[in-house]
C-alpha cells in the first residue's frame, strides 16, 4: 500500500514538471517564424484588419475620456473602439484582455474589466460572426499611446501590432 502511494505521488510530480515545462516552452518558442503562416509580420494601422488565430481584429479608434459608464479613472480612460470577427471554423471566446496599449515610454497597459454591454469581455462569437465594442484602459493622465498589441492566447502566434499615428 505504501509503495503504491509513493508511486502515485512520484507520478503526480513528474506530470506537474512536464506540464510546467510545456507551458513555459510555449512562450519561448523559436526566435524567428520561417513558416510564413504566422501572425502579421508588419504592423497595421488604425482601421486596417489584422488576422491572428481565429480572429480578424480591426482597431477603429482610440478616444480619451474622463469617465466611462459612470466610473472615474485613476488617471484617464483610453477607449479603444474595435471590431472582431471569428474567421475560424468553431465558436470561440474573444476577451478584451487580449489587447494591450503601448505608450511613448514603452510601458504596457492592460484593459480594465467592465460589465458594460459593449465591453467585449469574454464574448462568445460563432464562426463568420463579428461584434463591435469598446476596450477600456485606465492610464495616467497625458499618456501618449503609440501602439495596440493583440495577443491570441489560444493560438500561441506572435502578437499583432497596430500602430497609432
Amino acid at each position: 500500500m505504501l509503495l503504491g502511494c509513493g508511486i502515485a505521488a512520484l507520478l503526480v510530480i513528474v506530470l506537474a514538471v512536464a506540464c510546467t515545462g510545456a507551458f513555459f516552452s510555449a512562450f519561448t518558442g523559436p526566435a524567428e517564424d520561417t513558416s510564413g503562416d504566422g501572425a502579421q509580420e508588419t504592423p497595421v494601422g488604425l482601421g486596417e484588419p489584422a488576422d491572428l488565430g481565429q480572429w480578424r481584429v480591426t482597431i477603429e479608434s482610440i478616444e480619451t475620456a474622463s469617465s466611462y459608464e459612470e466610473t472615474s479613472p485613476q488617471g484617464e480612460f483610453k477607449l479603444v473602439a474595435l471590431t472582431v470577427e471569428n474567421i475560424g471554423t468553431e465558436s470561440t471566446i474573444f476577451d478584451s484582455g487580449a489587447l494591450s496599449l503601448i505608450d511613448a515610454d514603452g510601458n504596457t497597459h492592460s484593459a480594465s474589466t467592465t460589465g458594460s454591454e459593449d465591453s467585449l469581455f469574454l464574448e462568445q462569437i460563432n464562426p463568420g460572426n463579428q461584434k463591435s465594442g469598446t476596450a477600456v484602459f485606465d492610464v495616467p493622465e497625458g499618456t501618449e499611446i503609440t501602439a495596440v498589441e493583440i495577443q491570441d492566447t489560444f493560438s500561441m502566434e506572435d502578437p499583432v501590432t497596430v500602430q497609432v499615428d
